[in-house]
């Protein structure tokens, strides 16, 4: 049992158990209501050539997918409509795992005490049956068992483009006898090789005293001739007064059960314009002063190396370079030339967080997302700078390998990263230090006013602010990072549309959901309308831009470092 499945029923009706009892009826009457029978118009014979394609590509879907078991992260923010702002989050709730599809779909927690925990220390909810896979399992397939011709209508509706992709959309609906959960909605299918890209409704006929909600499930090209689910948008609005919700699901790291080349790794070839020489540039011991150094790093190493492998944290590129070009800025303009060069990395989750390790500085997906401007990413960086500047190193521990010779469900909870109250204190002190010397010193206000909608949003989705491995912005409903530059920054004004403290998720990454590897997105800033559309910390809808797969160049990657 997990926040993605308990039983057959669904984890809404816990909350429904809890908070409005008043709503169970409505549920039960919903389902019993007759649906109207449609007229099917006679089909063209291109129609029907195109959704017999259709149905046979999606069956091959559904045995590909058994194949593969992706990392998949659900956040969940709850709601209450607001007359200003047009809705203002009132709690959260966030799982981090992977899928097993394979047979008996399954689903493993990476992190303790998720909501699925919650759920099996109470065990009248367990006795409802609860099901929680409604964000990554549902939407995953129109329908596993009966997709065809005899259980399903099929109504094209128009020709549009989905990014590069020429797509039909066709409204899809049961007939006959509905079974349960079956697929009711739109789909949307490019024209090349009639894979669906798109699937967006919801499942209908649920069993007793439960109910299913929408979705909008996107999938990509992510190998040649392999199309692969990749996010899930949810929402519901009208379940109740008290049960609003948005919802987004996260996959990736689908190569870590593909099919590997053996060859890349028996048939090593190494080509040089001069002779190699092949043994090390060192010709004498190590000082114990490089000694020590050495077994840092290679602690460091080893982490890097086992959360890459859980695919935990992307594989360099891009991005780590726009976050080092501002961590040389704060170390020239400090004159801290007795420092290695410091690396960084991101973490693919949307927690956010950020923590240093010898000399690599890694922060979150989501707290790159929602940072709005460069010298609030400064910030950052500069507080986990001024811990490898004062000397807080990495437990050497991590340099026995054995020590991360464990399972990726257990890897979070094993890894001991976070620096003591004492540390973070005086990573705070220098931090604001190195950047009252720094090319960012007039432009502080906006790192503290950023901090500032952290302070705003913090008691209303304290889960997205907690931290996985390091140190968190916030610890038990108080912010606890770079407080100081508060005092500093503007108040805080959420009706002004040209007061950006902060942005939604997903504003910024872009994840390529086959390998994790990162890229900075593409999309134009939009002029901000009203208040309502500012959405600091929020949960929002994320329209990929669909292409078919290219072969991109050859990545070169060194091991030197």
């Amino acid at each position: 049992m997990s926040i993605l499945r308990v039983g057959r029923a669904k984890w809404f009706f816990a909350v429904l158990l809890l908070a409005t009892p008043m709503l169970m009826p409505l549920s039960g009457s919903a389902r019993t209501k007759p649906r109207k029978a449609k007229v099917d118009e006679p089909e063209s014979a291109e129609v029907a050539a195109i959704v017999n394609r259709v149905i046979a590509t999606e069956k091959q879907y559904n045995q590909k997918l058994k194949d593969y078991s992706p990392r998949v992260e659900t956040y969940l923010q709850y709601y209450q409509p607001d007359k200003e702002f047009g809705d203002r989050a009132t709690k959260d709730d966030h799982f981090l795992g992977r899928l097993q599809l394979a047979d008996h779909e399954k689903e493993v927690s990476f992190i303790q005490d998720s909501f699925s925990d919650r759920l099996r220390r109470r065990p009248e909810i367990l006795r409802a049956h609860l099901h929680l896979n409604e964000f990554a399992v549902e939407p995953l397939t129109v329908d596993q068992e009966n997709f065809d011709r005899e259980h399903y209508a099929f109504e094209p509706v128009r020709w549009e483009y989905l990014g590069d992709l020429r797509c039909l959309a066709i409204d899809v609906r049961p007939k006959g006898r509905v079974a349960v959960g079956s697929f009711e909605g739109r789909i949307w299918v490019e024209d090349q090789s009639y894979a669906i890209v798109r699937l967006n409704g919801n499942r209908i006929h649920p069993p007793r005293m439960t109910f299913y909600v929408h979705f909008d499930c996107w999938r990509e090209n992510l190998q040649p001739g392999l199309w692969l689910p990749v996010y899930i948008y949810s929402q519901e609005s009208d379940l109740g007064k008290r049960l609003r919700y948005k919802a987004e699901t996260r996959l990736w790291g689908y190569d870590l059960t593909s099919r590997r080349q053996q060859q890349e790794w028996t048939n090593i070839q190494v080509e040089a314009p001069v002779a190699v020489r092949d043994r090390s540039e060192v010709t004498s011991d190590l000082s114990p002063v490089e000694s020590q150094r050495l077994l840092n790093v290679e602690a460091e190493r080893n982490v890097l190396d086992r959360l890459e492998k859980a695919r935990l944290i992307a594989p360099p590129g891009p991005v780590d370079k726009v976050l080092e070009t501002v961590v040389n800025n704060l170390k020239v303009t400090n004159h801290l030339d007795n420092i290695p060069p410091v690396q960084c990395r991101v973490m693919l989750t949307s927690n956010l967080e950020s923590f240093s390790l010898a000399y690599t500085i890694v922060l979150s997906r989501g707290l790159i997302d929602v940072l709005p401007d460069e010298p609030s990413l400064a910030m950052i960086l500069a507080h986990e700078l001024a811990h490898i500047a004062l000397g807080h190193k990495l437990d050497t521990k991590y340099a026995f390998n054995d020590r991360l010779q464990m399972s990726d469900e257990k890897l979070l909870a094993n890894l001991d990263l976070a620096r003591d109250h004492k540390d973070e204190a005086a990573a705070d002190a220098k931090g604001i230090e190195l950047l009252k010397n720094s090319p960012y010193q007039d432009k502080l206000g906006q790192a503290g006013l950023f901090l500032r909608a952290a302070v705003e949003a913090e008691p209303h989705v304290h889960n997205i602010f907690g931290a996985h491995l390091g140190n968190g912005l916030a610890e038990g409903n108080k912010l606890v990072r770079m407080t100081a530059l508060i005092s500093a920054s503007p108040a805080l004004t959420p009706k002004k549309v040209d007061q950006i403290a902060a942005l939604p998720l997903g504003s910024r990454i872009q994840v390529n959901a086959w390998d994790g590897s990162i890229a900075f997105t593409t999309r134009k800033a939009v002029p901000i309308v009203d208040a309502s559309e500012k959405l600091p910390f929020r949960v929002t809808p994320v329209i990929p831009y669909l292409r078919i797969f290219a072969t991109g160049p050859k990545v070169e990657a060194s091991a030197q470092n």
